[in-house]
């Protein structure tokens, strides 16, 4: 299991290991250079003293004294509480806030998933649209005479079962026609669209595919042993 300690918690054990072991180093000194009675009371003195200081650090560390004689590993579990965040609960804050952030720059743009089929049926008819376009306008490029104008006008008159065609599959009924870009957009999304919620998408858990590329080497599990 992976954690996040805070940059000052972990600059202020790094000057905490630094102090003690300076401590360490001194009572080592004190001790290699005692040569008489004077010298042992003193280094007594100072071991007492230092020891104090390690106390009272152990203290605020929230470790029992015990840990140095038994060294439970249980009785870490206070300061890992107090100073460590896992990993897993750092990602999923940074995803929500994401997604709120997202939620909030398409309140007036929403996010919708269409399917592959839906998407390659638009791709195609726009493609079909395009092509009658063009073959309409070379005619009409190509047009000499007034018969040929007539003959094109007569084959334009009557409806074009291919745009029936595609009215039936983006979603009108029978008897509609497509009068203005509203109709269009509302009976597209009604048929073919589903909103898309990224409350819905997370839920699934950290590391599922849809949330932030952070977590991918993560377990998705918050197992905090």
């Amino acid at each position: 299991m992976k954690y996040v300690i805070e940059s000052k918690t972990y600059e202020k054990h790094i000057n905490d290991e630094v102090h003690l072991y300076g401590l360490l180093h001194q009572l080592a000194f004190l001790a290699e250079k005692a040569k008489d009675e004077k010298d042992l009371e003193n280094l007594v003195e100072t071991a007492k003293r230092y020891g104090e200081i390690t106390e009272e650090k152990f203290a605020a560390w929230r470790i029992p004294g015990r840990y140095l004689v038994f060294g439970d590993r249980k009785d870490l579990a206070e300061l890992k509480a107090a100073e460590l965040t896992p990993l897993t609960a750092v990602l999923k804050e940074h995803d929500a806030k994401a997604r709120e952030k997202q939620r909030a720059a398409t309140a007036d743009d929403p996010a919708y998933i269409i399917s592959g089929s839906a998407f390659r049926m638009l791709a195609g008819d726009l493609f079909d649209l395009l092509a009658q376009y063009s073959f309409l306008r070379n005619r009409v490029v190509e047009m000499k005479t007034e018969k040929r104008l007539a003959r094109l006008q007569k084959n334009l008159s009557g409806e074009n079962p291919s745009i029936r065609r595609m009215y039936r599959r983006w979603g009108f009924a029978e008897n509609q026609v497509v009068t203005c870009y509203d109709i269009l957009e509302t009976t597209l999304r009604r048929a073919h669209l589903t909103p898309y919620d990224p409350e819905e998408a997370a839920e699934d858990g950290i590391g599922c595919g849809r949330c932030c590329a952070l977590c991918g080497d993560h377990a998705c599990e918050d197992d905090y042993d």
